[in-house]
Order: C-alpha cells, then structure tokens, then sequence
C-alpha cells in the first residue's frame, strides 16, 4: 500500500502527528465531500433533495457497503445512530430472565452499562472477567460460561489496552456459548476498519461497529450485523415508522415488523453521516482491509519495540495486540508527559485513559509519525 498518495486526503498530518484513531479517526477529504454536499442540499431544498426514493437508497447503499465490511448479506445488517444505541436495542430486546451474562472489566463503558441497567431491573447476574496483567485470558471466558449464560457481550479489540481476540478465540467463543443456547454480542468498533472481517466465519450473533474511529467516517452512525436465526425471533425494544415491512405505508393501526434486520430500525437520523460511512468503506476497501491491517501492525510493532529500549515505560498492552498500543509512565506525571508532546513545534495527539497514553495509528500514518513520538518521548523522560 502507498501511503504518500493518501495523505492529501488528510490534510492535518501535515501539521500534527496524529496517533489517535481509537478515540476520533480523521476523515478523509472525499468522505467530507460526500456528506457535506448532500446535508447542504437537504437544508436548502427538503424535500426538492431527499424524496422517499432517495431516502430509501442511502440506507439500503450504506447496507451494502457494511455487507462488504462484514462479509455478509445486506438483508443482515440493520443501522443505528451509534454503537451504544445498538448496543442498547439489542440487550433490551433479549430474554435474560434467571440468567447470566458475562463481559470483562476492561471494556469501554457502553458495552457492560446496557447489561448493569437490565440486572436492576430483572433477576440477571453481569460477570466482569477481571484482567490479569491488563489481559483477559480466553479460558477464563470459556470456563465462565456455564447453562444459566445468556449472553457473552465483548470487544473485538479493547478501547484501553489494545488486546484483539483473534479469529479463533472468538471461534471458541462462539461454539461455546451456542452450545448452551447462549449468544455471542461483539463490539467491534476498535476492530472494524483495519481488521478483516466475517461475521458468519466467527458465528457471532450480533457485530457491531461505529463510523467515526477506524472507519473514518463523520459521528452519527453505525451499523450491526444481525444473524438470521436470531433476528427472526427477537422482537425490537425500540420500534418506529422504519420498523416495519413497507414503511412508506403510515399504518398507525398495526405494528408487523420487516422481515430482515431493518425491523431494528426506527427512526429518521442524520442521512448525511450514512451516506459519508458508504464512502468511508468503499475507500478504505479499495486501499483494502488486509493492506490497512498489515500496514498498521507494522507500526505498532515499530513503536513496542522502541518503547521497551526506554526505561520509565511501562507497556500493559499484551501481545496479542490490535492497532492501539497502551503504557504507563514509572516516576512520571503522565498529564505533565502529554502536555509537553502536545506542546511540540509539530504537536502530537494521542489519548490519556486511566493515567496511561494511548498511541493509535492508521492508514494516515508513517512510520516517520511513529519514530517522532518515541525520540521526543524519549528526550522528554
């Protein structure tokens, strides 16, 4: 993959070294165009710009496009206005009576949040996996799933430490939790966008992903993979004029639902940020997953390797990483750390979770931003 010729789609690398994908992605300059022409025709035209046609045709386009990313049937993925949402719809949409569901306590809030509030409510247990060295032992997930399981819900790639469960764990997973009668819920929005993808090879129940971190994509959108099995005989929590078969019909006396995973869907949203998500995966595909993959791995082993040279760093990320590497600072106010790259003739943004620093790249970056971090990291500790 030739990154030089990206980078004019990404006009602030040229000023900042940006490493920081897993909290906001930069957009690339043809996604901006795609979703500002189309939200300036709407505010000057209404309805001159957006008929029911054309409304129809941004959703069904932005299904296709998430089918390709998931490497599934568009009829299998419904679309939200954010993973928390998603996230949301589908646990109260469940059946978790007398029942357990089990996550870790390293997720980002919004995965385990929607099961807390449930067990409130009903007679529900949440295990939190604990982490062992920041690391979440896949046997410890597999041992945890016992006949009262409902629902195994967790990260593709964790948000804090950069851990990626790979294929084959998520495999193992998956077998094990349907064997029981259970599902497998996955949170992909730090995987989505640089890690290939197939929901169907996996046997996850529900994938989930947001637009604006790895895919690269405006916020207000996200898109989920539902299994066929599972979207049959679940009936939404949240359900609105987009719920139903024909939704152009404006039948107020009776509620049937789509057959396929737009039953999920409820409401109008912001079109623009669909139409910019389509763009965002077709770009990002014609670069090509696996390129994306192998380019940013290759970054983030450059920066573990040089990060173990520097005594006062202290890297929790574990091996089985994604595109995110984590650590922690010995003896060092990590905040006065950060202040001082940020500060830099050419300033360096990344993110500070729990105490820690957080270096993220992507398809924007070189191996020349990588390097730039660790020297000035280096000269400032």
């Amino acid at each position: 993959m030739e990154i030089k010729g990206l980078l004019d789609d990404f006009p602030t690398t040229k000023t900042v070294d940006y490493l920081n994908a897993a909290s906001i992605g930069l957009v690339p300059n043809p996604v901006i165009k795609r979703s500002t022409e189309i939200e300036t025709e709407l505010a000057k035209g209404g309805t001159l710009a957006l008929d029911e046609e054309k409304e129809t045709l941004i959703y069904d386009g932005l299904r296709e496009e998430g089918a390709k990313l998931f490497s599934c049937d568009a009829e299998d993925i419904a679309i939200f206005n954010s993973t928390t949402e998603a996230l949301n719809c589908f646990a109260w949409s469940l059946d978790l009576k007398d029942g357990k569901v089990i996550s870790t306590g390293v997720e980002f809030p919004s995965v385990t949040y929607p099961w807390l509030r449930i067990a409130r409510k009903e007679n529900v247990k949440v295990k939190l996996i604990t982490a062992e060295n920041w690391r979440i032992p896949i046997d410890v997930v597999l041992n945890e799933i016992d006949e009262n399981t409902r629902v195994v819900v967790l990260s593709h790639a964790e948000y804090l430490t950069g851990q990626k469960f790979d294929n084959d764990d998520i495999k193992k997973i998956a077998k094990r939790i349907h064997e029981i009668g259970g599902l497998l819920v996955v949170d992909g929005i730090q995987a989505a966008g640089y890690l290939p993808i197939n929901v169907r090879e996996l046997d996850v129940d529900i994938y989930i992903a947001g637009s604006y971190k790895w895919l690269l994509s405006p916020f207000g959108t996200a898109i989920a993979y539902v299994a066929k099995k599972l979207c049959d005989k679940l009936e939404p929590a949240l359900v609105g004029w987009r719920s139903t078969e024909d939704m152009w019909n404006f039948n107020a006396q009776e509620l049937s639902y789509a057959s396929t995973s737009r039953k999920f869907e409820y409401s109008s949203s912001a079109y623009s940020v669909k139409l910019g998500l389509a763009e965002s995966i077709k770009y990002l595909r014609n670069i090509g997953i696996k390129n994306i993959h192998d380019h940013n791995k290759k970054l983030v082993d450059i920066l573990a390797e040089e990060l173990i040279s520097i005594e006062n760093v202290d890297i929790v990320t574990p091996e089985d990483r994604c595109s995110i590497l984590t650590f922690g600072l010995k003896d060092k106010d990590s905040k006065i750390v950060a202040k001082e790259l940020r500060n830099l003739k050419r300033p360096i943004e990344f993110s500070l979770r729990l105490g820690l620093l957080r270096i993220a790249p992507h398809i924007y970056n070189t191996e020349a931003d990588i390097l730039h971090f660790v020297e000035n990291l280096r000269e400032i500790l």
